[in-house]
């Protein structure tokens, strides 16, 4: 797209530069200029010198228009036609007086004839040609007449902009090749998240309570932006005492404590795309509304440069809203499981069956599309519903039909240790991308799970077990098995309960630079267009 718009500047510039009507000279016939008066054309033209003027004219002889209409086979639809004739040579006297004089359309530009518009069917065929007066727009180099536009029935002559809105088109290219660029520059830890994910494979779900698993039933996750970045700790590994700490008593690899604060660059292609695309969109609105052109140029300038407002002020408030999300989970320092007090709370963990255990779920009520293995769920049935309108045509989309969640108390797992944690206290779950759908017909059934083995990031309220909400034999001397996590908000408090890791969510961070520095000033930037 950016060859093209390249290739169309350079075509561009092979375009004659007519200038605006209200620069001609309005004569009364073309021989009131003379050689002597001739100016420099400008680029794009033949010749290097002349005049563009401006003349009131009878038609003596030939046509530059026939308009007619026509019906569909069926004898229905109606259809307008205007056709210009780009090889017209006409005579015309000009209606101040003087001798008549002849002249064709300028070849490198093509014809170009403001006419009243029609509607069919109630008119018979219509001719701009003998004995109408128009007002034409011409080009004289020295005894030679050109065709340039004209106004007829009384109607304004048209401006030539060929030039203009050829550049004015590169323009609009680069400006959504640019909008393109910017919405898949991946940020700079994405793709190094993404090369490390794919090193290591997927595993089924496990099923059962502590210390009682097996390989649960059902689809096995596709590896998506939410998993694992580094290998997960083992089944085996796991102790049979859900609270206690893994037999190395060391965290999990993705613990932000071990693999740090990774820190994003200052500077990628997503901000120079943005900024191209500002910049280039400020252009175009401020070319559109300042130079010459028709009506429609000012419409399509007034729409852009409010568009363009709105999505400066759109990205500033999406960035700005990211950039403190990210920053408030980099900000909470992530506490250890082993160690953890009652109040707000971020972890990074496992999930692991609490003593309760595992759900199995049956997607839509059928036995065949069982998932085991599950601690959370949301499921979606969708019926393909058809319909044809008046003209035959059939459209077909999936329509809701049933949408059900559910969940089930489950372990965080860090390595040092495990806490309860209940997802049904957390008005929204983030379950990443979907684990499967099945196809059925017209039936289709989608569903997103939290699983035993996948990665969990919580960000919620660590609060005190009663004594009645305790397990039987529990062992009183793990700190973390007196206290559940709930997703209740502090004044001034996120909760968050999504799967993943830190490390995997915050993939997406941009720095500070392009998140708040860059974005304001092309919020700055888009009001100049206003100021024209």
């Amino acid at each position: 797209m950016l060859l093209i718009s390249g290739f169309l500047l350079i075509h561009s510039l092979q375009i004659p530069d007519v200038p605006p009507i209200s620069e001609a000279i309005t004569v009364d016939h073309p021989d009131d200029v003379s050689a002597d008066d001739e100016v420099d054309l400008g680029a794009g033209w033949d010749g290097d010198s002349g005049n563009f003027l401006t003349i009131q004219v009878i038609i003596e002889d030939g046509a530059l228009v026939h308009g007619y209409w026509t019906l569909d086979s069926d004898g229905e639809n109606c259809t307008d036609h205007v056709d210009v004739f780009e090889d017209a040579f006409i005579t015309v006297t000009p209606t101040s007086g003087g001798e008549s004089f002849s002249l064709g359309w300028y070849e490198d530009l093509g014809a170009e004839v403001n006419t009243k518009s029609r509607n069919c069917p109630g008119y018979e065929d219509w001719y701009i040609s003998d004995g109408d007066v128009v007002d034409l727009f011409i080009l004289k180099e020295g005894d030679e007449l050109s065709l340039l536009s004209v106004g007829a029935e009384g109607l304004s002559i048209g401006e030539r902009t060929e030039r203009e809105d050829t550049q004015r088109g590169a323009l609009a290219i680069v400006i959504f090749s640019s909008l393109i660029l910017m919405y898949h520059t991946p940020t700079s830890l994405s793709y190094d998240i993404k090369t490390l994910r794919k090193r290591w494979g997927n595993h089924p779900f496990v099923h059962g309570t502590p210390g009682n698993v097996r390989n649960a039933q059902g689809p096995v996750r596709r590896l998506d932006d939410s998993d694992w970045v580094l290998p997960p700790p083992s089944v085996e590994s796991w102790p049979l005492d859900p609270y206690q700490a893994n037999d190395e008593n060391t965290l999990i690899e993705e613990h932000p404590d071990v693999v740090g604060t990774p820190h994003p660059a200052t500077f990628t292609l997503y901000s120079i795309n943005g900024i191209v695309f500002v910049i280039t969109s400020i252009w175009l609105t401020s070319d559109l509304l300042a130079r010459h052109g028709e009506m429609s140029h000012i419409i399509v300038g007034n729409i852009l440069r409010v568009v363009l407002i709105l999505f400066t002020v759109i990205w500033t408030y999406n960035a700005w809203k990211k950039w403190k999300l990210m920053h408030n989970i980099l900000d909470t320092p992530t506490s250890r499981v082993r160690s953890v007090a009652a109040g707000s709370v971020e972890l990074v963990g496992q999930i692991r069956p609490a003593p309760s255990g595992t759900l199995a779920v049956s997607v839509g009520g059928n036995s065949s599309q069982l998932v085991e293995g599950v601690v959370a769920y949301r499921w979606l049935e969708e019926e393909l519903v058809c319909t044809t309108d008046s003209d035959g045509k059939k459209t077909c989309n999936w329509v809701s039909r049933r949408d059900e969640n559910g969940s089930t108390d489950f372990i965080l797992h860090d390595g040092t240790g495990g806490i309860l944690v209940q997802p049904s206290t957390w008005k929204n779950v983030e379950y990443g991308q979907q684990l499967y759908r099945w196809d059925k017909g017209n039936w289709r059934y989608t569903t997103w799970v939290l699983g035993a083995g996948d990665p969990i990031y919580c960000l919620g309220r660590a609060e005190n077990r009663s004594n009645a909400e305790k397990e039987e034999g529990i062992d009183g001397s793990i700190q973390s098995s007196h206290l559940v996590v709930r997703g209740n908000k502090d004044i001034g408090m996120q909760v968050h309960l999504r799967r993943g890791t830190e490390l995997s969510v915050i993939s997406g961070l941009r720095s500070t630079t392009e998140s708040i520095v860059i974005p304001l000033i092309m919020l700055t930037f888009s009001a100049i267009p206003f100021l024209w």
